[in-house]
């Protein structure tokens, strides 16, 4: 694919999202940020843009009925149509099995799955004319649980089965396509250096991976030409 397409970055202030908003503005693509802190945004939006005006933003809650809406609406008047989408959502909560309650699921599942897919609905009509992609983050625990995680790990299963099915929905015309990560490391949060080898232990590499290695691996797939419907695992 050719740079300088118009990408719209859902969940860009998040340390995964922030390297996303970077990397496709360094190779030339602009992007149009959202996120639910309006202060990170426009920071992010004056570092993305630099040493031109800042990138486009808009501040939007997933959690809300009408986030995805205001995303649409936020992009028909910053750059009016899209070709790409990339689905980089967060949070990570920790749902211990005893403290599993509706509310936790539901608002995990409309974060995860259902705001996501509403959204990939609503700007469908770009993405086809635009012979675009979708490219989300998912997690490798979907098909390798583990614990304390419960409403996540659903989330992000159901992410990836109603991805997969728009993915035939929307041939030939849109690519809908998933990185299913497994642990990135985070020299902020990993300070247990016990706690960190034992885990690295876990993978065949044996070490977490990088953020740049799963910005490396997401672009590639958000223009891979010939890919749909796939879930490419990495950091197994």
């Amino acid at each position: 694919m050719k740079a300088g397409r118009r990408v719209l970055l859902v969940g860009a202030t998040g340390r995964l999202g922030m390297a996303v908003a970077r990397a496709l503005a360094q190779r030339g693509d602009r992007v149009v940020l959202t996120g639910r802190d309006p202060s990170k945004l426009e920071a992010l939006a004056s570092e993305v843009g630099s040493p031109g005006p800042p990138a486009p933003f808009v501040c939007a809650d997933l959690l809300r009925d009408d986030g995805p809406e205001t995303i649409v609406q936020g992009v028909r008047s910053t750059i009016g149509r899209l070709d790409d989408i990339v689905l980089a959502c967060g949070p990570f909560p920790r749902t211990p099995f005893d403290a599993l309650a509706r509310d936790e699921l539901v608002r995990t599942l409309t974060v995860h799955a259902i705001a996501p897919l509403l959204l990939v609905h609503a700007l469908a009509t770009d993405l086809a004319d635009a012979r675009g992609a979708v490219v989300a983050l998912t997690d490798a625990g979907v098909t390798r649980p583990y614990t304390n995680h419960v409403a996540y790990l659903t989330a992000k299963g159901a992410l990836q089965t109603g991805l997969r099915a728009l993915a035939v929905e929307l041939a030939p015309e849109v690519r809908v396509n998933m990185v299913s990560l497994g642990i990135v490391a985070d020299p902020e949060a990993d300070a247990d250096p016990l706690r960190m080898h034992r885990l690295a232990t876990r993978s065949p590499l044996g070490r977490f991976g990088t953020v740049d290695e799963v910005v490396h691996v997401l672009l590639a797939l958000l223009d891979a030409t010939w890919a749909t419907g796939e879930i490419w695992g990495v950091g197994r």
